[in-house]
Parts: C-alpha cells; sequence; structure tokens
C-alpha cells in the first residue's frame, strides 16, 4: 500500500512537470510572435521594366537614378553611358535632366528579307524585332520600310562551341511565336529565288598578313585526336597582327574565354561571320566598323593552347565551312 502511494505521488509529479513545460512553451511562443510582429515590413521594390531607346537617343533622368538604373532600365552599359555623357568619377547623375544613349540601328527592308535572317544578321532575337517594331502577324516585311534593330544581342545563335551562357550577352525571354515569322519581303517585280549557302560568296582575305601554307597546324575537320576542328589554326609570332578577312561590324569581344582564350567576331554581309581566337591584344570594340585587312588585334596564346597561334573560322548561317575553300 506504501508502495503505491510513492507511485501516485510520482506520477502526479511527471504530469505537473509536463503541465509545466506545456505552459512555458506557449509563452515563449508568445514572445516570439509579439517581438516579430514588432519587425517592420519591407516590401522589395518592383522589377522596372526595361525601355526602349527613343530615336534621337535623349532620355529622362529621373529623381535618384543612377548610371546603373538607367543602364537596367534602357537595356545598355554603364560604359556606353559614361563615355556617350563624358561623365567623370564617381560617375553621378547630379544635376542633369537627360542622358544621351546609343541611338537605335535601323534596316531598309529589302526584297527577300526574312525576320529569321535579319535575327542573325544583327544578332537579336525574333522577339526583340517583332516587339520593337511592333509587328503584327503574319510579321510580312515590304521592301522599303524601315526596322528598328534592338540593341539587346544574342550570340547563342551562333553555337560556337568553348562559349559559354555566361560569356553571350543575354536577351530577355519573349514569348513563342508562330511558325511563319519567315516571311519574307515581296515585290511583285522582284520574285525571290533561293540560294545554296555558297552563293554570294564573300572574297576572304587571310587574317595574317605574309600567310603561307606552311603556317597551318591545324585544319579544318576531324583532326587526329577525333575532334572536329570548326577552322583552321595558323601559327605564328606573339604580337603578329591579325587582321580582318572582309570588311564588317565587331559584333562580339570575349575575353579570357575557356576554349578560345582572348576572341573576337566579326559579322559581315549575307549572314556571314568570321572568329578569331587565341589573341594577344585585341585593338577593336564592340559595334566598329571594320574594313577588309585593317588589323583587330594580334597572336597571342590565350586560351588552352601550347603555341602562339590564330584560330580562324568562316561560318554562314551559324555552319562553319572550311577556311581554304574561301579564301583568295
Amino acid at each position: 500500500m506504501l508502495v503505491s502511494k510513492v507511485d501516485m505521488i510520482k506520477q502526479k509529479s511527471v504530469l505537473l512537470m509536463a503541465a509545466l513545460s506545456i505552459m512555458l512553451c506557449f509563452i515563449l511562443s508568445a514572445c516570439q510572435t509579439t517581438e516579430r510582429s514588432a519587425l517592420p515590413v519591407i516590401n522589395a521594390p518592383n522589377r522596372v521594366d526595361t525601355k526602349d531607346v527613343p530615336p534621337d537617343g535623349i532620355v529622362p533622368v529621373e529623381p535618384g537614378d543612377t548610371i546603373y538604373t538607367m543602364a537596367n532600365r534602357y537595356g545598355v552599359t554603364p560604359r556606353k553611358i559614361i563615355l556617350g555623357n563624358e561623365l567623370t568619377p564617381p560617375y553621378l547623375l547630379d544635376g542633369l535632366t537627360t542622358l544621351i544613349l546609343p541611338k537605335p540601328r535601323n534596316h531598309k527592308i529589302k526584297p527577300g528579307d526574312t525576320l529569321d535572317a535579319l535575327s542573325e544578321r544583327y544578332a537579336v532575337t525574333r522577339h526583340e524585332l517583332i516587339r520593337i517594331n511592333q509587328l503584327k502577324s503574319p510579321y510580312t516585311l515590304r521592301p522599303g520600310t524601315t526596322l528598328v534593330i534592338p540593341r539587346t544581342l544574342d550570340y547563342s545563335m551562333l553555337d560556337l562551341p568553348g562559349i559559354s551562357p555566361s560569356d553571350k550577352i543575354k536577351v530577355m525571354p519573349g514569348a513563342e511565336l508562330p511558325a511563319n515569322t519567315n516571311t519574307a519581303a515581296t515585290s511583285a517585280a522582284d520574285p525571290v529565288a533561293t540560294s545554296p549557302v555558297a552563293a554570294g560568296a564573300l572574297a576572304f582575305g587571310w587574317p595574317v598578313n605574309g600567310q603561307v601554307n606552311g603556317q597551318i597546324i591545324e585544319s579544318f575537320g576531324l583532326v587526329s585526336s577525333g575532334v572536329k576542328n570548326d577552322g583552321i589554326k595558323i601559327a605564328g609570332n606573339n604580337g603578329d597582327a591579325v587582321v580582318s578577312s572582309f570588311d564588317g561590324t565587331v559584333a562580339f569581344i570575349g575575353k579570357d574565354l575557356k576554349s578560345f582564350g582572348n576572341m573576337i567576331l566579326i559579322k559581315h554581309k549575307n549572314g556571314w561571320i568570321t572568329a578569331y581566337a587565341h589573341l594577344g591584344d585585341i585593338g577593336v570594340t564592340e559595334g566598329q566598323n571594320i574594313r577588309k585587312g585593317e588589323t583587330i588585334g594580334s597572336i597571342g596564346q590565350s586560351g588552352k593552347v601550347k603555341q602562339p597561334q590564330l584560330h580562324f573560322q568562316i561560318r554562314k548561317s551559324r555552319q562553319p565551312v572550311d577556311p581554304l575553300l574561301y579564301i583568295s
């Protein structure tokens, strides 16, 4: 009987301790709730929609703007804002009411032009072409009219191996478009005929002055290791001049790329593109117009190569071709 009473006392003590623990948890929870509720609630600012640069390139400066907010708003780089407006460190916009930004590019439609062709030529997405020009389905391009070409570039269309997505200029994602965005500009007087890839080939020149066949250290196509070479490799000395193979516009400059080191892409007419990799110095800027034979940089040993050389590619509508068949 005595043992039974002792057990009952122990059971009551355990229940009491449990009850006290539960009460303590409620008290602590209430304290935490009170403390949390006292913290201020801050709403994150809404993402600012990008705006198109007007034809005159002049945009207003709003209170609190910086070169970075302006760059995000209009899709330009802070560097272009600084250079275009001759800003000096610390690059404040205090007292400015307007800024000058790079003007939109234009293209006068010719018979045979398509959204796909213009997309590749100017390295922009079809969605951006349609959006900025407010084109309506079926997206017919009429010869003689002018399209605004966005400055938001997309080099993923080049499909160059060795360039990671972070190295490419990014574009705003767009909605899927109908399949008929390849509608060509038509004219009753100028029927459009399709041409093979080789048609319209340009008279490309050697990218290295004084080049001779003995300097080619790797040809186009499969090499001994079984890897496909999309261009040719030309040996040279550090500092030897590299020149543009044809007239064009510098479309992309990449530095310290994993496979190509320092590289330049130049866009040419009719959808042709040339690439110059493993460069030492780079002597041009993106958007710069270049003449055939003009120096654009120098031979180097950047990227994964064991000797100074130039990796040179010619591409037509993304597809690499053997440069030796097109160089004269």
